[in-house]
């Protein structure tokens, strides 16, 4: 396993898609957040070079709105098509550093709290009152802390040897990897 090359292991946590047990070394996270990226780019891209073609020859007609309708639900469901593996790459990622993966349930917590707060300040008439703008602020500097914590935690090294989450991703051979 020591010798993949990056797009084998970008390709890795495709291959255990729903895969949520075990460990995960960093070159196979970082190597699939960086193809993910990648993608994204290049689609979110393609969006504004289409978009900003068909706006050029025809400002605000319905083939622009409807291309960026249709490139809209395609960035959608290439999200939807890694959400699983994004997600079990990372919980096996936190496993790697012997940390359970419901550092990310409190993440995803985070979010979902953050985004009914502020859909719930978005359908109020009138102005929002502070305490909702201060309990959205503070729930966003929260999650933003959160997210350092967990970014952290990606970064760490790995447990040498087996862990309480499995045997190491590197193989026994661990020393060959790191010389």
């Amino acid at each position: 396993m020591n010798n993949l090359n990056p797009i084998q292991w970008a390709l890795r946590p495709l291959k255990n898609y729903a895969k949520f047990s075990g460990r995960a070394a960093r070159a196979e996270f970082w190597w699939f957040f960086l193809f993910t990226m990648v993608i994204y780019f290049a689609v979110i891209l393609a969006m504004g070079a289409t978009v900003g073609g068909l706006a050029s020859i025809n400002p605000g007609s319905a083939l622009s709105s409807g291309a960026i309708g249709i490139l809209g639900i395609v960035v959608g469901l290439f999200w939807l098509a890694l959400f699983i593996p994004m997600l079990a790459v990372q919980i096996r990622r936190l496993h790697d550093i012997n940390r359970t993966g419901w550092w990310l349930g409190g993440f995803w917590l985070l979010y979902v709290v953050y985004l009914v707060l502020i859909i719930g300040i978005g359908f109020r008439p009138g102005m929002p009152g502070v305490g909702s703008a201060a309990a959205a602020a503070i729930i966003a500097l929260a999650f933003f802390a959160y997210s350092i914590v967990l970014l952290v935690f990606f970064c760490l090294p790995g447990t040498r040897g087996a862990n309480r989450y499995g045997d190491d991703p590197y193989g026994a051979d661990v020393e060959q990897v790191f010389a």
